[in-house]
């Protein structure tokens, strides 16, 4: 590194710095969340790491965004809660203990101790007498609490569906974790695999998800995919009678101007009556293989394959306004997660309903006639607007028109309903795997799925004895946990071995985060009345577009049971880009690793802090640059030495009087200057554009350090005391990035209560209007 020469003879030794601040935080207990106040709160919910290694750059940058905003909250006067726990259970924390050869319970405690020293070495102000970790029994007994809350509402069920599966992390995924056909954790093609799953209802609560979309400020990229993933869409559910079925099939449609050219009922092959109409079938296994293999299609292949042949089966429709007896068959280009996995087929309008009856050889019928006049038979499938013909009593009405006058019709007569239906699909929770949090569901021969007592919680993880090496999930082959009474007969039975979606084990914990020693309940209301809705959530892609969106519906639920007052967890989210290397996402896999422990070694904690948000807007991604570093490192080295010059021609004395009247041009144009510099880096921190304020806070020192070179020659009662208001103001503004150097200065000048301690950005303001000219260039707390 570039050697750094200055006319001061101490050293810039920011690991000594870091260090003893540090400790002098904790031993003080600076970060404790305060109690109650009139003052305004601030609540930053920073997304806790899985504790399956060293920290990496991805957390470095998540972290320091946090820590900067609550600090710069604390120096505007606000009460802040900052805290932070460990995500210790689930896949990625079960499969590097199994790497490791070592228990998940045994491996974690040397991982957690490790990363809870790099966490705080980084000197993120988090409240240290709130830590803690997900499995510990005191935190999920309340998840599974809250499970059986949902369950005893109907919000939470069990059934035996076709499901995502991801043959190798070995687990069922829900919906949102598939991406592409693919596991979104490890990439591989996810397969269908027919289970009995654990499900939280989400349709009922679909347009309470999306109208709170709009309640708070989400990244546009979110806000889109939640509304893709929601999905509403409004139009008819229509009543389709089945002969030999004792009550008709709900289809929805969006088009039912074309109702008369239906000529079949196309089923989604998972649809709850498949089975109930293929068992009387007569070659019922052949069909009943042939739909198997159907549900067994990636879904991307399905999609986009609607003339695969289906299954023909013997029953007949009555179509709900000709009475007309319409074959029914099972198709694989219908989704069981749109509308109600049921279609009335109208090939002669429908592109993929059209390729199907092609390929299964069911008929056409055309009903509605091209607005140009020309035959539509000439022109199938024909999608666009007209006049209806064969369409009975409604011949010759425009489409448009059409569309009300046969609703009402099929309303009248008792076989439609209008409505809305979503795309989202109720939530998967339940996961083949050890380590998770155990469902607390008792399977009895007699009484069937029995919820555990709530005095019985919580339903403890087994640590040891548990045979890791086994096929499948080893907790079903542990039978001490495996044996139960059930509560409610008494007879032998035994215990659900799934365990919880580790997201659904995550969703509740920043209301915990409020008061974590409580005992007697999931959260200490009070508090969480106080602290929730969060201000922000931070993380990166899956944390914002997943983890978000399970933690809404959660809350979404409690809400609806009573108990919460709010129903949407968080005010904003802050989206943050990746770290790269060399243009690649870093990963152990291509060796391109750059240890966050390793760079605070050779720059310090504040360089690499200020490099991360330096180097690019929290946004986007950016490319680990040594030599941004390294002039991290320089440019508060200078601040360090200039600092120390500065306050070794004052004096420890306070700034002399003077008649601000009596100012030369020069100091005039200085404060001006140091006025306008201040008010970019405040609205830098306002508008969460950390690299602008990093920008903004070099140049402001920039103009300091000029005016300190000219006047330092010539001092004056005025200069005196605008360098020592301008370097006071800088140490302020840059605290938030760099606490250690700041807080070091700021004692050297002889400051009273420490930068982390007090509202010094208020303070100063007020003072620098008292003295100066009268321009307040801070103003009072406001919320972001």
């Amino acid at each position: 590194m570039k050697t750094e020469t200055y006319s001061t003879g101490e050293a810039y030794n920011p690991a000594e710095m870091a260090e003893r601040w540090q400790k002098r935080w904790l031993e003080e207990r600076v970060f404790v969340a305060p109690q109650p106040s009139e003052r305004p709160r601030f609540f930053a919910y920073d997304y806790p790491p899985f504790p399956s290694g060293s920290l990496h750059m991805g957390h470095v940058r998540n972290y320091t965004i946090g820590d900067t905003l609550t600090r710069y909250k604390r120096l505007r006067g606000y009460d802040a809660l900052y805290v932070q726990a460990f995500d210790s259970l689930g896949l990625p924390v079960e499969d590097a203990a199994v790497a490791s050869g070592k228990t998940p319970a045994a491996w974690l405690d040397q991982c957690i101790a490790d990363m809870t020293r790099e966490l705080l070495r980084l000197g993120l102000s988090y409240d240290p007498t709130r830590f803690f970790s997900y499995h510990e029994p005191s935190y999920y007994r309340w998840t599974q609490w809250i499970f059986l809350q949902l369950h005893a509402a109907g919000a939470i069920y069990q059934a035996r569906t076709w499901t995502d599966w991801c043959p190798k992390c070995r687990t069922a995924l829900a919906h949102e974790q598939v991406y592409d056909g693919c596991c979104w954790r490890c990439g591989a093609e996810a397969t269908k695999e027919q289970q009995a799953n654990w499900f939280v209802d989400v349709q009922a609560i679909a347009g309470d998800l999306l109208r709170g979309l709009d309640k708070y400020d989400f990244p546009d990229k979110a806000k889109v995919l939640q509304r893709n993933w929601i999905g509403r869409r409004s139009g008819l559910f229509v009543s389709v009678p089945v002969e030999g079925r004792g009550r008709a099939l709900d289809v929805f449609t969006t088009r039912v101007a074309v109702i008369h050219g239906a000529t079949f009922l196309a089923l989604a092959p998972e649809h709850p009556a498949v089975e109930e109409l293929l068992s009387a079938e007569a070659d019922v296994e052949a069909k009943r293989n042939l739909v198997r293999e159907m549900c067994t299609l990636p879904r991307v292949e399905r999609m986009k394959a609607p003339e695969r042949a289906g299954v023909r089966l013997a029953c007949h429709a009555i179509h709900p306004l000709t009475g007309e007896r319409i074959p029914v068959a099972v198709a694989p280009y219908i989704q069981i997660d749109l509308g109600t996995g049921a279609v009335l087929g109208c090939p002669a309008h429908d592109k993929n309903a059209h390729r199907f009856a092609a390929t299964m050889g069911l008929p056409v019928v055309a009903v509605v006639e091209p607005e140009d006049g020309t035959e539509a038979e000439g022109v199938l499938p024909y999608t666009g607007e007209g006049r209806l013909v064969s369409s009975g009593a409604f011949d010759g009405m425009e489409t448009r028109a059409a569309e009300e006058a046969i609703a009402a019709e099929l309303v009248r007569a008792g076989a439609a309903r209008h409505g809305e239906t979503y795309h989202v699909r109720d939530w998967c929770i339940s996961r083949p795997r050890y380590w998770s949090a155990p469902i607390p569901v008792i399977h009895c021969e007699t009484c069937g799925a029995v919820p555990v007592p709530e005095a019985d919680l919580p339903v403890v993880l087994p640590t040891e004895g548990v045979d890791m090496s086994v096929g499948g999930n080893p907790l079903a082959q542990h039978a001490p946990f495996v044996a139960a009474s059930c509560p409610s007969c008494g007879a032998q039975a035994r215990r659900e071995t799934d365990t919880l979606d580790t997201f659904f084990n995550s969703a509740w914990s920043y209301m915990r985060y409020c008061n974590p020693g409580i005992e007697e309940a999931m959260c200490d209301r009070e508090a969480v009345a106080r602290w929730v809705p969060c201000d922000f959530d931070i993380g990166g892609t899956e944390n914002i577009l997943v983890a978000n969106f399970y933690f809404r519906i959660i809350l979404n639920w409690l809400h609806r049971l009573g108990l919460s007052t709010e129903s949407e967890p968080f005010r904003s989210s802050i989206f943050h880009g990746m770290v790269l290397k060399d243009g690649l996402k870093m990963s152990k896999s291509l060796g391109n690793i750059v240890q966050p422990a390793q760079l605070i070694e050779r720059y310090g904690v504040d360089a690499v802090r200020f490099q991360s948000m330096w180097a690019a807007r929290p946004v986007n991604d950016y490319n680990w640059s040594d030599d941004r570093a390294s002039a991290s490192r320089h440019f508060l080295g200078g601040v360090w030495h200039t600092s120390l010059e500065i306050l070794e021609a004052l004096g420890g004395a306070a700034a002399d009087d003077f008649d601000a009247a009596g100012m030369t041009n020069f100091e005039k144009k200085f404060e001006s200057n140091l006025n306008f510099g201040i008010s970019k880096v405040e609205k830098a921190y306002e508008t969460l554009e950390l690299q602008a304020a990093c920008n903004n806070l070099m140049l402001l020192w920039e103009k300091i350090r000029k005016f300190w070179d000219r006047a330092k020659s010539r001092p004056t009662a005025a200069n005196r005391a605008l360098i020592r208001r301008a370097v006071l103001d800088f140490l302020v503004m840059l605290n938030p990035i760099a606490p250690h150097l700041t807080e070091e200065l700021w004692s050297r000048f002889g400051q009273g209560a420490m930068l982390a301690q007090a509202a010094h950005w208020t303070d100063l303001s007020h003072e620098h209007h008292e003295r100066f000219s009268g321009r307040n260039h801070l103003h009072q707390p406001t919320s972001c």
